[in-house]
Protein backbone atom coordinates (compact mmCIF):
# COMPACT_ATOMS: atom_id res chain seq x y z
CA UNK A 1 0.00 0.00 0.00
CA UNK A 2 1.55 3.30 -1.09
CA UNK A 3 1.17 6.60 0.69
CA UNK A 4 -0.60 9.28 -1.22
CA UNK A 5 1.68 12.08 -2.46
CA UNK A 6 0.22 14.66 -0.04
CA UNK A 7 0.60 12.36 3.00
CA UNK A 8 4.41 12.16 2.82
CA UNK A 9 5.00 15.91 3.41
CA UNK A 10 2.50 15.85 6.28
CA UNK A 11 4.31 12.92 7.89
CA UNK A 12 7.68 14.66 7.51
CA UNK A 13 6.23 17.86 8.95
CA UNK A 14 4.82 15.96 11.95
CA UNK A 15 8.21 14.33 12.59
CA UNK A 16 9.96 17.71 12.30
CA UNK A 17 7.53 19.33 14.76
CA UNK A 18 8.04 16.47 17.24
CA UNK A 19 11.84 16.78 17.01
CA UNK A 20 11.74 20.54 17.51
CA UNK A 21 9.45 20.14 20.53
CA UNK A 22 11.72 17.50 22.09
CA UNK A 23 14.83 19.61 21.48
CA UNK A 24 13.15 22.62 23.07
CA UNK A 25 12.23 20.57 26.15
CA UNK A 26 15.81 19.28 26.48
CA UNK A 27 17.15 22.83 26.41
CA UNK A 28 14.68 23.96 29.05
CA UNK A 29 15.92 21.31 31.49
CA UNK A 30 19.48 22.63 31.33
CA UNK A 31 18.79 26.05 32.83
CA UNK A 32 20.32 24.87 36.08
CA UNK A 33 24.05 25.42 36.50
CA UNK A 34 25.72 22.38 38.10
CA UNK A 35 29.48 22.06 37.89
CA UNK A 36 32.25 20.10 39.55
CA UNK A 37 34.61 22.09 41.75
CA UNK A 38 37.93 21.15 43.39
CA UNK A 39 37.88 20.10 47.03
CA UNK A 40 40.51 22.75 47.80
CA UNK A 41 38.10 25.61 47.01
CA UNK A 42 37.53 27.78 50.13
CA UNK A 43 33.72 27.44 50.01
CA UNK A 44 34.00 23.65 49.88
CA UNK A 45 36.33 23.54 52.89
CA UNK A 46 34.07 25.88 54.88
CA UNK A 47 30.96 23.88 53.96
CA UNK A 48 32.56 20.58 54.95
CA UNK A 49 33.69 22.07 58.26
CA UNK A 50 30.18 23.38 58.93
CA UNK A 51 28.64 19.98 58.16
CA UNK A 52 31.10 18.17 60.44
CA UNK A 53 30.59 20.62 63.32
CA UNK A 54 26.80 20.65 62.99
CA UNK A 55 26.59 16.85 62.80
CA UNK A 56 28.83 16.41 65.85
CA UNK A 57 26.80 18.95 67.86
CA UNK A 58 23.52 17.16 67.12
CA UNK A 59 24.90 13.64 67.47
CA UNK A 60 24.57 11.74 70.75
CA UNK A 61 27.66 9.69 69.94
CA UNK A 62 30.64 10.06 72.27
CA UNK A 63 32.99 9.98 69.26
CA UNK A 64 33.26 12.82 66.79
CA UNK A 65 32.49 12.28 63.13
CA UNK A 66 35.12 13.22 60.56
CA UNK A 67 35.33 13.06 56.78
CA UNK A 68 38.17 10.85 55.58
CA UNK A 69 37.94 11.36 51.81
CA UNK A 70 35.84 13.45 49.45
CA UNK A 71 35.23 11.81 46.09
CA UNK A 72 33.44 14.56 44.20
CA UNK A 73 32.04 18.01 44.86
CA UNK A 74 29.35 19.57 42.70
CA UNK A 75 28.21 23.14 42.99
CA UNK A 76 24.68 24.17 42.05
CA UNK A 77 23.90 27.83 41.73
CA UNK A 78 20.66 28.87 43.41
CA UNK A 79 19.15 32.15 44.47
CA UNK A 80 18.08 32.60 48.08
CA UNK A 81 16.45 35.50 49.82
CA UNK A 82 16.67 35.62 53.61
CA UNK A 83 14.95 37.68 56.26
CA UNK A 84 17.30 37.81 59.24
CA UNK A 85 16.71 39.22 62.71
CA UNK A 86 20.01 40.63 64.02
CA UNK A 87 21.04 42.03 67.39
CA UNK A 88 24.72 42.75 66.69
CA UNK A 89 25.79 43.85 70.19
CA UNK A 90 24.62 40.47 71.57
CA UNK A 91 25.78 38.61 68.44
CA UNK A 92 22.28 37.19 68.07
CA UNK A 93 21.12 36.08 64.62
CA UNK A 94 17.87 34.36 63.69
CA UNK A 95 16.62 33.44 60.22
CA UNK A 96 12.99 34.50 60.02
CA UNK A 97 12.25 33.53 56.43
CA UNK A 98 14.09 31.74 53.62
CA UNK A 99 13.02 31.51 49.98
CA UNK A 100 15.27 29.67 47.51
CA UNK A 101 14.85 28.99 43.80
CA UNK A 102 17.08 27.33 41.21
CA UNK A 103 19.29 29.89 39.52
Amino acid sequence: MMARPWQTPQLLLAILVALVALTHQERRKTFMSVEEVPVSEPQVIATLQFVINDFNKKSDDKYNFRIVRVLKVRKQQIECFYSVFVVPWFEKYKILNKNCTDG
